[in-house]
């Protein structure tokens, strides 16, 4: 994998779950998905000068294992550092790490902190598909550079209102949350499949885009939703 590629993932981890050390610049990252985290050390490990390593950990808060991804120094590290954490300050989106974003960078930033969400209403016997980017640890003024580069993808999004972090969550819906799953779908580990699977009443009401055979799926029942989800979370975990 070139370089540039690995780059541009390494952006959208560290958007998202992924961290660097405020004293020593080493990567750190955990993740509950152990596909994941060998992925991203194998992945980060093509990187010159830097070794990635990955373990079992336990979260003692919720008595839950993980896996942790961490590196040793490196001069990348740091200067990628200063980008992510100007003056060694919170974590920052600026225009300059939004304009490095593309398709498989959004997709690690979906595959670590994307929702979505089926919101069903039994009584009309619908549901509507909706995708959350949950980064409320910034400020609307910064995911508004995280919109802009969205919508230069031909995807559109809106900031809703949240009691938590800064106060705002990127939602996508309709057109634009189909587009935004057919671009990142590509990128998306097996593992986290399931945040992909859009549902409709009928295929045909959906976009032709590419991929859409694998994550548009026609219910008649809005409890045939459910059973699927059981299923799939059923498939996923052995």
């Amino acid at each position: 994998m070139e370089a540039k590629r690995i780059k541009k993932i390494m952006y959208g981890v560290l958007l998202s779950d992924g961290s660097l050390d405020k004293n020593t610049k080493r990567f750190d990252l955990y993740s509950k998905n152990k596909e994941y985290a060998d992925y991203l050390q194998s992945v980060f490990s093509n990187l010159t000068h830097t070794k990635f390593s990955s373990m079992e950990k336990l979260d003692k808060r919720f008595g839950v294992k993980g896996w942790r991804v961490w590196s040793t120094k490196s001069k990348y590290l740091s200067n990628t550092y200063d980008k992510f954490y100007p003056n060694n300050g919170r974590k920052v989106l600026s225009p300059y790490i939004a304009k490095r974003l593309d398709a498989e960078a959004l997709a690690h930033v979906w595959m670590c902190d994307g929702y979505l969400e089926h919101a069903k209403n039994r009584k009309k016997n619908k549901v509507q598909n909706i995708g959350w980017f949950c980064l409320e640890s910034f400020p609307k003024e910064e995911l508004a550079h995280l919109q802009k580069t969205l919508e230069g993808l031909g995807v559109q999004s809106s900031l809703v209102k949240k009691p938590w972090g800064f106060g705002y969550r990127i939602r996508l819906g309709g057109e634009g949350l189909q587009r935004f799953i057919s671009l990142v779908y590509p990128y998306i580990l097996d593992c986290f499949k399931y945040k992909t699977v859009l549902f409709y009443k009928k295929k045909s009401t959906a976009l032709e885009l590419p991929s859409a055979e694998h994550f548009v799926r026609e219910y008649n029942e809005v409890d045939d939703i459910v059973r699927y989800s059981k299923k799939l979370e059923k498939t996923q975990n052995g």
